[in-house]
């Protein structure tokens, strides 16, 4: 057994304090995700983080099945704990801790084993009353609930992971600016946690109160710790803190900055290395997921006529409605979402909700005069179906007729669905996507603006007459917007600098969201508060930063561009021609079943009434009654409409796959992207359709008077 740090004697009267060491002692090794010595020195397991700003942050990050599953792990989970191996315990306890959640494995799995119980009495209730399919639906969604719930706690440190990753890379930057300037470790972690908004923040602020509480000797300790975290996960960063460390002991000026250059070129290069690890991981899981989830089914498929044809089966549609529009989708999804998570991440999407005169996410700005109006896009959305329901009405009639003329009528709802989606998609996003390009283009030439501060700044230029020249050098450029703002709020409102780029009404950062100009524009106002020097320094050293960064993600968007190009052909192109062909394909087979089943009757008929040798007239009879031959189990308007919505259901997922790989947490560019796959996967399913079930029909309406079934 590892070797445990030893844990000081706890007063008897302090039960609570010892209880948590206990549960430190037990559960939390060297070896662990996080090292123990956390542990026993942090003993009262968050109890002393009990502050508003914690409860805040616990209550703005919960998800309703995160509530679902605190509320039954703690309360159900109290009274059927369920033992499990202890190395999968301690794992499980320390990824609860790090969440910040009130109970422990045990509970949790006790609480999984209740839901698996219930789904499975219920499903058999269902069955014993004669509800078959709603019974096999409730054991299943138990089964389902069972690994959900175990799972719950690693996808949320998985998902944390992966957000706080995002903003390793800005807290070296923002460590290394001040430690340039100030060789202090703590006051590079407090300029760091200040300027973040992120769980990293959080992270730092709870190592700066540890030290003053003495959790840790040091801040340098505390950070050994922390930087451990991130061990597996981002090596790059844990160089990158112990180079920073390192820097504090030189004596040589030369050698400490050497030290953090390294420290910051430490990170750039991990995050790159990171990123191509992980592009070059997604292709084959891909791969896999594509096969497994949209290819195969599809050409399954091709099976249900003959299966709906020869054998009766009990809701049949229904089986493939929760086949194919429910169970395949979200098993393509959770198994997309699932290699997403592990997804590394530089800087984040921007939010453009507070920025005035534009539309809310869901809704567009029309004009009215000088006035503008914001419109629901479900509004549209809603009228575009609806105007594809209007001929369904006309010719529903026609329905009831076994042929393709059932295919053509339903294609208007498979559309219907499809194109009202996209309009939904589109128009929610429309005008909020041209500003996020906006950004995107001055986050561009962002670069080279600080480049010009920098200089203005070495020649002894005060921080607001820089911004003023910059402003007139950087006229006629996506940037200028952002600077013009700056200067405007300086001298018609008499903002101070600060004021002038974050006040949270005219500040210009206001209008300009993006988390790479905002993270860069407060290291160069705190730099300035500094002295001019300093700010000089500083811009220079954040434009270099961010001209290699920009470098990282031109190479890695070639490398993921390779992956989306090819799910956006598979999913736009070969799904849609695949489903089109086996729609058709299947009103061939159900027209030449259908008719042959008449012939068949007639032959049973004809055999009855003979009086042949050696029960030939029983026999022909009972073979044949074995099949049956009526052309299908299902309508093919409701086989169609089943393709479609699964169709519909791929497209969207594969959109959001695309969008999260290319930018996570964009919801922007997620609809946006969701909105294009739609239009192209639509467009292409109805012309096939169309096409291949009026050939195939015509083919079969030939071999049917050829033949004469």
């Amino acid at each position: 057994m590892a070797k445990r740090t030893k844990i000081e004697k706890v007063p008897e009267q302090d039960n609570s304090r010892k209880d948590n060491i206990d549960f430190a002692y037990n559960y939390y090794e060297p070896g662990d995700i996080v090292s123990q010595d956390m542990y026993t020195k942090d003993q009262k397991v968050r109890e002393d983080l009990k502050s508003l700003e914690y409860k805040i942050f616990k209550e703005k990050n919960q998800t309703f099945l995160s509530k679902i599953v605190v509320f039954g792990a703690g309360t159900i989970g109290k009274a059927i704990k369920f033992n499990i191996n202890k190395d999968e315990e301690r794992k499980l306890n320390t990824i609860l801790y790090l969440l910040g959640y009130n109970f422990d494995a045990k509970q949790l799995y006790g609480f999984s084993i209740f839901t698996l119980v219930l789904g499975f009495l219920l499903g058999l209730l269902l069955i014993l009353i004669r509800q078959f399919m709603f019974g096999i639906i409730a054991i299943f969604l138990g089964i389902i609930a069972l690994f959900g719930v175990q799972y719950f706690p690693k996808q949320q440190m998985a998902v944390r992971m992966s957000k706080a990753s995002g903003d390793l890379v800005t807290t070296i930057l923002y460590i290394v600016i001040f430690m340039r300037q100030t060789p202090n470790l703590e006051g590079a972690v407090q300029f760091a946690s200040d300027n973040l908004n992120s769980y990293i923040a959080f992270d730092l602020k709870k190592l700066i109160w540890d030290t003053a509480a003495r959790k840790y000797a040091n801040i340098k300790e505390a950070l050994d710790d922390y930087s451990k975290k991130w061990m597996k996960t981002s090596p790059a960063f844990t160089d990158a803190i112990f180079l920073i460390e390192s820097s504090v002991s030189q004596e040589e000026e030369s050698r400490r900055l050497e030290l953090l250059d390294e420290a910051s070129d430490r990170i750039l290069s991990g995050t790159y290395n990171s990123m191509t690890k992980y592009a070059s991981s997604l292709k084959e899981p891909l791969n896999t997921i594509y096969m497994l989830g949209m290819v195969l089914p599809v050409l399954g498929l091709v099976l249900a006529p003959m299966l709906m044809a020869f054998v009766a089966i009990p809701d049949f549609g229904v089986l493939l409605a929760l086949m194919y529009d429910i169970a395949l989708p979200l098993l393509v999804y959770f198994l997309i979402r699932t290699k997403l998570l592990t997804r590394p991440s530089g800087f984040g999407a921007p939010d453009l909700s507070n920025i005035p005169n534009l539309p809310k996410l869901g809704t567009f700005n029309i004009k009215l005069g000088s006035r503008k109006v914001p419109i629901n896009a479900l509004i549209p959305a809603a009228a575009v179906f609806a105007l594809f329901m209007v001929p369904v009405y006309f010719l529903s009639p026609y329905l009831s007729v076994f042929g393709p003329n059932q295919i053509y009528i339903s294609m208007f709802i498979t559309a219907g669905i499809g194109f009202s989606l996209f309009v939904y998609f589109k128009l929610s996003v429309v005008q909020l996507r041209e500003s996020e390009e906006e950004l995107v283009n001055i986050e561009s030439s962002f670069g080279v603006a600080l480049s010009q501060m920098g200089s203005f700044l070495a020649q002894g230029y005060p921080a607001e007459t820089t911004i003023i020249k910059v402003s007139d050098n950087m006229k006629n450029t996506p940037v200028a917007s952002f600077f013009q703002i700056t200067v405007n709020n300086m001298r018609k409102l008499g903002m101070s600098l600060r004021d002038a780029f974050f006040n949270k009404i005219n500040g210009s950062v206001r209008f300009f969201p993006s988390p790479m100009i905002i993270s860069a524009t407060r290291i160069f106002i705190g730099s300035a508060e500094k002295s001019v020097g300093n700010a000089a320094s500083a811009a220079m050293y954040v434009s270099k930063h961010l001209s290699n960064l920009k470098k990282i993600e031109e190479q890695v968007r070639s490398l993921l561009e390779e992956v989306t190009s090819g799910m956006r052909v598979e999913v736009g192109l070969l799904s849609p021609a695949m489903a089109g062909i086996v729609v058709g394909l299947t009103t061939l087979i159900g027209t030449v079943l259908r008719s042959l089943s008449g012939s068949i009757s007639a032959i049973q008929t004809g055999v009855s009434s003979t009086s042949a040798p050696g029960g030939i007239s029983s026999v022909v009879p009972f073979a044949f009654g074995l099949f049956n031959l009526s052309g299908g189990a299902i309508p093919l308007y409701t086989f169609q409409i089943i393709i479609g919505i699964y169709l519909v259901s791929l497209a969207s997922i594969i959109g959001y796959a695309i969008s999260t790989i290319s930018q996570p947490g964009d919801r922007i560019l997620m609809r946006e992207t969701i909105a294009s796959m739609l239009l192209m996967s639509m467009i292409l399913y109805v012309l096939i359709t169309f096409i291949v079930t009026l050939v195939f029909s015509s083919v079969g309406g030939l071999v049917i008077s050829a033949t004469h079934i």
